[in-house]
């Protein structure tokens, strides 16, 4: 049996919002932006976007199962 797709896409939801939150500390800290700061903003935005694909995997992988 294959397993869910769903527990990934929450971990990279949870690194998507702890890079964020890192590079919102970074700035504020700094006050302004950094290379650190882009870098961990690209990093959250390809988290986000892995998230979303897994998650939209999930309910797919879900609904097919049910037909």
């Amino acid at each position: 049996m294959m397993r869910s797709p769903l527990p990934a896409g929450i971990f990279y939801l949870f690194l998507g919002i702890l890079f964020i939150s890192w590079a919102i500390t970074d700035v504020r800290n700094t006050g302004e932006w950094t290379l650190l700061s882009i870098i961990l903003a690209v990093f959250a935005t390809f988290d986000f976007y892995s998230a979303i694909r897994y998650i939209r995997l999930h309910f797919m992988i879900k609904k097919m199962n049910k037909k």
